[in-house]
């Protein structure tokens, strides 16, 4: 009788969390990135990399990213879509780069106040991705 319980007690906080989750999704839309739109720098010791946003939609953004040596060539890194499919919210890059040249879905897992936080577990590297507003200041950082 006490195995029953708890196996009931663990399927309703499995559900719970489930449902929390989904709830968290609906939360947000697309307009909650709109923070990105712009264009963004980030100095590097080999020059610049660049993210540049828009919205595109109500129900999605884009970005492209590239890198501008020191001498002034650039070079597409990726693009990105952050987007909403089937009630998530995804962070969607397409890279470039020779040898990782793929489309890989992060899903919203974390929204707490200005910081956002991606993830896909199944991807080899990275895992997770965050943004997270700081100021108007037009640059970012890697952690």
């Amino acid at each position: 009788m006490e195995i029953l319980c708890i196996l009931t007690l663990f399927i309703i906080y499995f559900l719970l969390g489930i449902c929390s989750a989904s709830i968290a999704q609906n939360q947000y839309s697309i307009k909650d990135f709109s923070f990105l739109r712009g264009s963004w720098t980030m100095k590097t010791e080999k020059g610049r990399i660049v993210e540049s946003w828009r919205i595109n939609k109500d129900s999605e953004m884009e970005g492209i990213s590239f890198s501008i040596n020191n001498t002034g060539d650039s070079t597409l890194l990726e693009k990105i879509r952050i987007h909403k499919s089937e009630g998530s919210i995804y962070y969607t890059p397409t890279c470039f780069e020779p040898g990782n040249d793929s489309t890989v879905a992060f899903r919203l897992i974390s929204a707490k106040g200005k910081t956002f936080i991606f993830e896909n577990n199944n991807h080899d590297f990275p895992q997770r991705i965050s943004y997270q507003f700081q100021s108007s200041k037009k640059s970012f950082g890697l952690d």
